[in-house]
């Protein structure tokens, strides 16, 4: 006698992105592949699109500089080319507001001085720009050769930089923008050569305080780190250490995160506060990318030398994201939540850069000078969002037993009827998806039409559900779920399967 069909509940992906763990050893609630799928606590939601922001540019949008005022909104700059145009309001571009410059790769920190609230930014090839909340001026700091600046960092009310190729930096009075520079070599200290790739602020104890520490990262991977307020005063300066990590990827490498600093090197992506109290043959497994640190590192050797390696906070939407650049292909991003760390992939957003305005995330575009706002909307620019999803292969707690795969039950909660396509692999095999996802076309059921088994009027959020023939047997399975969309959000919240115990084997 056959034995019954049996009912199985399977948490969605919420574990995220996994590529450290065997296919016969990862656990059920991560993923083979999650692309444009976000994980939260309980669910999994195709991420939101982007809208076109700024237009009239060519080529490359590099840089995007954001200035934050004393009081009321923001203001945004794009650079472009030699150019870099006001960018703040939706539309064509007008004039751009400085030109002439060589290159549009800028590197930019903000400092407020009793002048005023300023915006310092230095591409290693012009002199350094400054942005006061009305107008851009040149810099006029004496002390080193300043078109040759090239990165930047406001640390204990003091403006950090440094020459490009170059073990020294410099530094200001306290709340200055202008004026004579102080050298502070650190040639003698980093062992390994190479030059100040960047400098970042890391607050040891969650709070900015006289406690902070400064981070002087070079190209060779060591850490120089300092604590202290006076770099001029061995009594309120001292140097903590010099560490070494992995080799950092651009000079847009750090960002903090809450009190943290979060570092891209060529051994994934790692915290300061973890990396730099471990030794870097330990580095893997403090990384906060330590899941998915076989694709940071297929990617690192891809085009480590590319432009376009960014770390990116985006609050409001819990996202620390990567932005990784690539020569072929377009841009993706590796995101994790922040709250959760459970990463994910995005695809179709060919960025070269982000920021962040008002709260709101936007990216330059490469190739067609166009500046996005991300988040916005439910299309990647009246384009659907494709998302994919290959869930981990499950022995539902008989590994040694083969198991007829009958029936599958995916449930979601949306805002209109989602389009789905599943296929089913058994026994760790990762076959091509032959299924296929077309476009969701309403935003609410109609009346008197019910899809996936149940339709309501209006179009609020609600639940989707229906049980789909699949044929399959083996003594593992992993549902593959691809949605593409332009005109919804669908969250995919849980599976229900019908096994059938004991098939042929």
């Amino acid at each position: 006698m056959r034995s019954p069909a049996r009912p199985r509940t399977v948490p969605p992906p919420v574990g995220g992105w996994d590529t450290l763990n065997a296919l016969a050893d990862m656990p059920v609630q991560n993923a083979v592949i999650l692309d444009n799928w976000f994980p939260s606590t309980d669910k999994v939601t195709l991420r939101k699109g982007y809208t076109s922001h700024a237009t009239g540019m060519s080529g490359d949008v590099e840089t995007l500089l954001a200035y934050t005022p004393a009081t009321g909104t923001g203001v945004l700059f794009a650079a472009n080319g030699g150019n870099i145009f006001d960018v703040t309001a939706a539309g064509a571009v007008g004039a751009a507001v400085v030109s002439g410059k060589s290159n549009g790769r800028w590197q930019q920190t903000q400092i407020t001085s009793p002048g005023g609230h300023f915006l310092f930014a230095v591409n290693g090839t012009d002199t350094p720009q400054t942005y006061d909340g009305s107008a851009w001026a040149d810099s006029t700091i004496t002390g080193p050769t300043i078109a040759n600046l090239i990165w930047a960092n406001n640390h204990q009310r003091r403006l950090w930089f440094g020459e490009k190729d170059s073990l020294t930096a410099y530094y200001l009075a306290v709340n200055s923008i202008a004026g004579a520079a102080t050298a502070f070599p650190l040639g003698g200290l980093a062992s390994l050569g190479g030059y100040i790739m960047a400098m970042g602020t890391w607050s040891r104890d969650s709070g900015a305080g006289a406690d902070d520490a400064a981070v002087f990262l070079t190209s060779e991977g060591e850490a120089v780190v300092y604590a202290g307020t006076d770099p001029a005063s061995a009594a309120t300066w001292s140097l903590v250490g010099v560490f070494r990590i992995g080799k950092p990827i651009g000079r847009r490498c750090m960002i903090k995160l809450g009190a943290d600093l979060v570092i891209v090197t060529q051994d994934g992506f790692v915290a300061a506060s973890q990396i730099l109290l471990a030794d870097r043959s330990q580095a893997e497994t403090v990384a906060i990318s330590q899941q998915i640190n076989k694709a940071v590192n297929d990617a690192v050797q891809a085009g480590s030398s590319l432009f376009g390696w960014q770390p990116f906070i985006y609050p409001k939407g819990t996202m620390l994201l990567f932005n990784i650049p690539d020569s072929s292909v377009e841009a993706e991003q590796f995101v994790f939540n922040t709250i959760t760390r459970a990463p994910c992939r995005f695809t179709g957003i060919n960025a070269a850069c982000w920021a962040l305005l008002n709260d709101a995330p936007y990216f330059g575009g490469q190739a067609d000078g166009t500046v996005y706002k991300f988040d916005d909307g439910f299309a990647d620019n009246n384009e659907a969002i494709a998302a994919d999803a290959l869930q981990a292969f499950n022995d539902f707690g008989s590994p040694g037993a083969n198991k007829r795969f009958t029936l599958v039950e995916p449930i979601f909660q949306s805002n209109g009827a989602p389009s789905v396509a599943l296929n089913l692999n058994v026994d760790y095999q990762v076959r091509r998806a032959t299924a296929v996802a077309s476009t969701a076309a309403e935003t609410s059921a109609k009346w008197g039409i019910s899809k996936w088994g149940i339709g309501l009027w209006g179009s609020a959020s609600q639940t989707y559900r229906g049980w789909r023939g699949i044929r399959g047997i083996g003594r593992s399975a992993s549902l593959r779920v691809r949605i593409s969309s332009s005109v919804n959000q669908p969250s995919w919240l849980a599976t229900n399967w019908l096994i059938t115990p004991g098939g042929p084997l």
